[in-house]
Order: C-alpha cells, then sequence, then structure tokens
C-alpha cells in the first residue's frame, strides 16, 4: 500500500514537471546592426551568444540582422540591446516576432 502510494505520488510530481516545461514560453525578435564583415559576426557570436537567458541566435549578414530567442524570465529587449552598445553595435530597430503554435 505504501509503495503505490509512493509511486502515484511520484508520477504526479513527474506530470506536473513536464507540464511546466511544454508551457514555457520564450521571446524572439530581430535587431538590426551593421554588419560590415565576419568579423563583426564574430564580434557579436563572442559576446552577445553569453548573454543570461538566452537560447537561439541567428545572423543574417546580408539584410545586418540579428534574431535572437530568450527566455523572459532571464532577460529583455532593454538588456539585450544594451549588450549590442557595450560593443558598439548600435541597434537602430528592434522588430518583435510573435509566438506561433
Amino acid at each position: 500500500m505504501k509503495h503505490t502510494y509512493l509511486l502515484l505520488v511520484t508520477i504526479s510530481i513527474l506530470n506536473i514537471g513536464v507540464a511546466y516545461a511544454a508551457k514555457k514560453q520564450y521571446e524572439k525578435a530581430v535587431f538590426h546592426v551593421e554588419i560590415h564583415c565576419d568579423a563583426c559576426i564574430k564580434k557579436i557570436q563572442d559576446n552577445i551568444a553569453f548573454e543570461k537567458g538566452l537560447k537561439d541566435m541567428i545572423i543574417d549578414k546580408k539584410a545586418e540582422t540579428v534574431t535572437l530567442t530568450w527566455d523572459p524570465q532571464k532577460t529583455d529587449t532593454t538588456t539585450l540591446k544594451l549588450a549590442f552598445d557595450k560593443i558598439r553595435k548600435p541597434v537602430s530597430k528592434i522588430e518583435t516576432i510573435r509566438n506561433e503554435k
């Protein structure tokens, strides 16, 4: 009887954890910055990639954009914009991308 109860409690806790992980939402935005060369790309990769909460980064040299995905509980667009400013890559425009389901 005790083992059955313990098993049910364990399964319930695991189900709650899985449900929480599935609901986690990330924010995404396109940051417009000047990207002239491969050194600019390396500078962005070496610095912005380590910002707290950042989950994904896509750099488009031709369009001069950096698409970032992050955990909104750990960072936001203001903090990420400041990170670009620190490496002297000022952001001219930020386009928020809506979460698609």
